[in-house]
């Protein structure tokens, strides 16, 4: 009895690596193929606000950067947190985009839709749709 159970176990260990994250939360990809990033986006102008999530005794505070940018023809709002590293090269002008996962077949929220931004250095910033604007 004991080493069926036991080989289940480590069979869904094995199976959940398989199909873990790719980054770590807060980790930017690094060393991006160029080819994947098919999507065009023009930025025209980045601000650095502070935000905070969390409650109670568990509040984290940062900084976000909101971009302001073209996306498939449609004006809107992106939100990511980043690094001084990062903010310094997400600057206004022309980027490539590509979706972070493929939304749902019948999904049709596109607030809060995630995408990675190629930047100049090959590593890639992650930001949501936060607004819309027009």
């Amino acid at each position: 009895m004991r080493k069926p159970s036991a080989f289940l176990f480590f069979l869904l260990c094995f199976a959940s690596l398989a199909h873990g994250q790719k980054y770590r939360l807060g980790q930017s990809p690094a060393n991006q193929n160029p080819a994947y990033y098919t999507i065009k986006m023009h930025i025209s102008a980045t601000h650095l606000r502070p935000y905070c999530t969390g409650s109670g005794d568990l509040v984290s505070c940062g900084n976000g950067l909101y971009v302001d940018a073209t996306l498939n023809g449609k004006k809107v709002e992106l939100f990511g947190t980043v690094d001084k590293h990062q903010s310094s090269l997400i600057v206004p002008g022309d980027f490539s985009a590509m979706l972070q996962k493929k939304p749902r077949d019948g999904e049709g929220a596109v607030l809060g839709l995630g995408y990675f931004v190629l930047l100049p250095d090959k590593s890639a910033w992650p930001c949501a749709i936060s607004g819309f604007s027009e």
